[in-house]
């Protein structure tokens, strides 16, 4: 997910607080077990291992090389987004992946940007997204391949104006519901040294250190854990919603209540899922509350032998087969559990995992203004209630959630979470004192950065500078940290222009594709007297985005 974190030249920028993913350091206790890979679970499990490369998790995440299947149709009609007004289509150029960005007009192109992809994201059943790894940090691109319509159209959450092309980040909480073995670089949101691979053994199981010094420690053994426990670990990334995290790390076997409170948004519509929505619908079912019914009486997720229909695991139960006689024993999924479009992905039809026998009109009426619903526990705790509810106007751009969440975190603070939403309603004075209880017992780098923002806020720009100094030693491969630094320095004059510029480049060295990047350093360029070094800094941010202003009007300033 993106974070738009553009300002001016000498004046502070604002913080968009998207928090759908932790932004804590991660790090492992020595008592935790730590992960082995698949290699050493295959040694001596090689018949789950073989049988699990067959299925679609298997395939979540590759690497692009010339071995990667081509499951996308490259003649196809380029994707359009009238918002923008860019054209977007792929080709491969001998051994690598390439998407395009263009503007357009009639026939002649007045704008073109190409990017390597390095990862497909997507297991090619429904759709194939695309990664690019840049100087260590993951992006998505704006372009998605979608299966069953064999087109090309935006990614999901890019449509309607939301086009952040090739700039939303792609965080470790993110990541892991699509990957395993990634190595994040701690204090940044979203570089690796190490991307990973598909889905894999400890994805499901937890990390196996243990395990394998231990073979029979019941912790590893599905089959031992009650339904619900096994349900909680498909949970982490088949329940879509808001996730408040209680801790940093989900570990298969754990509960998930113990791990984060999940909130759904209430919908009119009984009918209307997402494409993550399983075991939420599941759960609305009496197949769930009273069959007893989890994911694994349907999926096996490595069978070595043959498995039951679907229609044969229903009649495991009903016995008697549907009371329809037009079909007593057959089409129990397709008529009880419909293919329908999702809300939240385009071009894809799904299975409603909501057993039951279908209403025509399945509407209820619901609260306004709308409201959220905890899906892990009945009596939620209320600070995390409010903390969700400011997470749904970040995230979900809920208009409405946010004073919701004012009002709630008034009466029950959270103090991460008071001093956010205090900062988004200009309360930026009383928002500090909060940021640094929070900074007390959370060492997310998203607090520090406020609290740095909160400092210019509030005119305390010498403060601000030194926490933006100390913050840059912190997270040294951070570089908003060493741009704001830059920027405060030279509001208060501490820097000259030869000074900025210098420390420009170290920044441009971390991120050269950041058109806010270049862009000061060509100011900085200018006041040195340097106009031809202003003028390749501004015609590059142009390129990386041909819609921000600023360097487009200094550009013609020049002679």
């Amino acid at each position: 997910m993106a974070l738009v974190r553009w300002g001016f030249w000498l004046f502070p920028t604002g913080l968009a607080l998207y928090l759908s993913c932790n932004r804590s350091a991660l790090q492992t206790p020595r008592d935790e077990p730590t992960y082995v890979g698949d290699q050493v679970c295959a040694s001596c499990h090689a018949d789950i291992h073989t049988a699990y490369q067959k299925t679609w998790k298997a395939h979540s995440l590759l690497p692009v090389t010339p071995a990667l299947e081509r499951i996308e149709d490259f003649s196809a009609p380029p994707a359009y987004d009238p918002h923008r007004d860019f054209y977007y289509w792929a080709r491969w150029e001998r051994d690598s992946l390439y998407i395009y960005e263009a503007r357009l007009r009639g026939r002649d192109t007045l704008y073109l940007r190409r990017e390597r992809v390095d990862f497909t994201i997507g297991s090619g059943h429904q759709t194939r997204s695309y990664l690019l790894w840049r100087d260590g940090y993951l992006y998505e691109a704006p372009l998605t391949w979608y299966v069953a319509k064999k087109r090309w159209d935006l990614s999901p959450g890019y449509h309607d104006g939301h086009n952040s092309r090739f700039s939303r980040e792609i965080q470790p909480s993110c990541l892991a519901c699509h990957a395993s073995g990634f190595r994040p670089v701690s204090n940044t949101y979203n570089r690796y040294t190490e991307v990973g691979g598909p889905l894999g053994c400890e994805s499901c199981h937890g990390p196996a250190s243990k395990h394998v010094q231990n073979p029979r420690d019941p912790a590893y053994h599905w089959h031992r854990w009650p339904a619900d426990r096994q349900m909680d670990v498909c949970s982490r990334c088949h329940l879509e919603g808001i996730t408040v995290q209680k801790r940093p790390r989900f570990h298969p076997g754990d509960t998930l209540a113990q791990w984060a409170a999940i909130f759904l948004p209430e919908k009119a519509d009984l009918g209307a899922f997402g494409i993550a929505s399983h075991v939420e619908r599941l759960k609305r079912s009496k197949c769930f509350q009273l069959g007893q019914a989890s994911c694994l009486t349907c999926h096996h997720p490595h069978p070595t032998t043959p498995v039951p229909t679907y229609e044969a695991r229903c009649q495991s139960c009903h016995t008697t087969g549907c009371k329809n006689p037009a079909h007593p024993t057959t089409g129990c999924v397709s008529c009880h559990m419909p293919r329908d479009t999702t809300i939240d992905i385009p071009h894809v039809r799904f299975t409603d995992h909501y057993i039951r026998v279908v209403r025509p009109d399945a509407r209820r009426p619901i609260a306004n203004p709308p409201r959220l619903l905890c899906a892990t526990e009945e009596n939620p705790d209320s600070a995390l209630v409010g903390y969700a509810y400011l997470k749904w106007h970040t995230e979900g751009g809920e208009a409405s959630a946010l004073p919701q969440a004012l009002s709630i975190l008034t009466r029950h603070p959270h103090p991460a979470a008071f001093a956010q939403a205090l900062y988004l309603t200009g309360r930026s004075q009383e928002a500090l004192p909060w940021t640094e209880k929070a900074l007390q017992r959370d060492s997310a780098l998203l607090l520090f950065e406020l609290k740095g923002y909160l400092l210019e806020a509030t005119g305390r720009l010498n403060e601000a500078l030194t926490w933006w100094e100390n913050l840059a030693k912190k997270a040294p491969q951070h570089p908003d940290a060493h741009f704001r630094a830059t920027m405060v320095g030279l509001q208060l004059g501490r820097f000259t222009p030869a000074t900025a510029y210098e420390r420009f480049q170290k920044i441009l060295a971390l991120q050269p594709f950041n058109p806010q990047y270049q862009y000061n350093a060509g100011l900085a360029a200018y006041q040195m007297g340097r106009p031809d070094l202003a003028r390749k800094h501004w015609t590059t941010a142009r390129h990386l985005d041909p819609d921000y202003d600023p360097p487009k009007k200094a550009l013609s300033q020049l002679p």
